[in-house]
C-alpha cells in the first residue's frame, strides 16, 4: 500500500513536471513570435523614418535652390532699376 502511494505521488510529480515543461515551451515559443514581430516593426519604423528624412533633405535642397533663384532674380531686377541708363 505504501508503495502504491509512492507510485501515485511519483506519477503526479512526473505529470506536473511534464505539464510545466510544456508551459515553458509554449511561453518561449510565444516570446519568440513577439520578439520577431517587434523586430519587424522596429525595422519598418526605421525604414519609414529614413525615407521621411531623405524626403525632407530633398525638399530642403529644392527650397534652397528656389530661394537662390529668387534672390538672383531680385538682385538683377534691382540692379536694372538702379543702374544708370545710357
Amino acid at each position: 500500500m505504501a508503495e502504491n502511494k509512492i507510485q501515485q505521488i511519483g506519477n503526479a510529480v512526473e505529470k506536473a513536471v511534464s505539464e510545466q515543461a510544456s508551459r515553458v515551451e509554449t511561453a518561449v515559443s510565444e516570446l519568440s513570435k513577439m520578439q520577431s514581430k517587434g523586430l519587424e516593426q522596429a525595422a519598418a519604423f526605421i525604414e519609414s523614418a529614413t525615407r521621411t528624412a531623405k524626403e525632407q533633405i530633398a525638399f530642403a535642397e529644392q527650397m534652397g535652390g528656389e530661394w537662390r533663384k529668387l534672390m538672383l532674380a531680385a538682385t538683377r531686377s534691382a540692379s536694372e532699376i538702379f543702374a544708370p541708363k545710357a
